[in-house]
């Protein structure tokens, strides 16, 4: 594909103009608007890394997510390593994934089935609390809720939740 990206690091999004909005898209790749289509942070980093694109930024085309992120270190600091690991598994698994927030995508898996995907990191300080109210928001949704956690050597386990009713 190799597909050119303007990046406004202000915004610390990318966008994609032209004959490959299209394409993009139906990959599950960004948010169109008009005819131009929106990548967040995390899309352009896995775009990057899989050689599916070249950036530019501030007048300098850039081909590695290495560069990309010596270039652009302050768009890196609302994501953690953790979700570009999940969101590359996601989609070298075949997944559509489209990235929701921080921490949080939507996965489409090979079914059609749709999934919202938590991400931790192994001793991340997030509550019991905080991961019941994600699986009830999921579930009033109809969407199961998975949660993904990355070991500190970058491996995944995935976890599917599901609401227990006592007989």
């Amino acid at each position: 594909m190799n597909a050119l990206v303007k990046v406004d690091r202000g915004s610390c999004t990318g966008l994609v103009e032209e004959g490959d909005v299209r394409e993009f898209e139906e990959k599950w790749f960004g948010e169109k608007s008009d005819n131009k289509l929106f990548l967040n942070i995390i899309e352009i980093s896995y775009l990057l890394l899989t050689g599916r694109i070249i950036v530019e930024t501030d007048g300098k085309i850039i081909s590695t997510l290495e560069d990309f992120m010596k270039s652009s270190l302050e768009c890196f600091k609302e994501y953690s390593w953790s979700n570009l690991v999940v969101y590359k598994d996601l989609r070298d698994r075949g997944r559509k994934v489209r990235v929701l927030g921080r921490n949080m995508f939507m996965m489409k898996d090979k079914h059609g089935d749709i999934r919202l995907v938590l991400v931790l990191e192994e001793k991340s300080p997030l509550g019991v609390r905080d991961i019941i109210e994600f699986a009830e928001k999921s579930m009033r949704n109809s969407i199961a809720p998975i949660v993904a956690v990355v070991s500190l050597q970058g491996e995944i386990t995935y976890y599917e939740l599901a609401r227990i009713e006592p007989s």
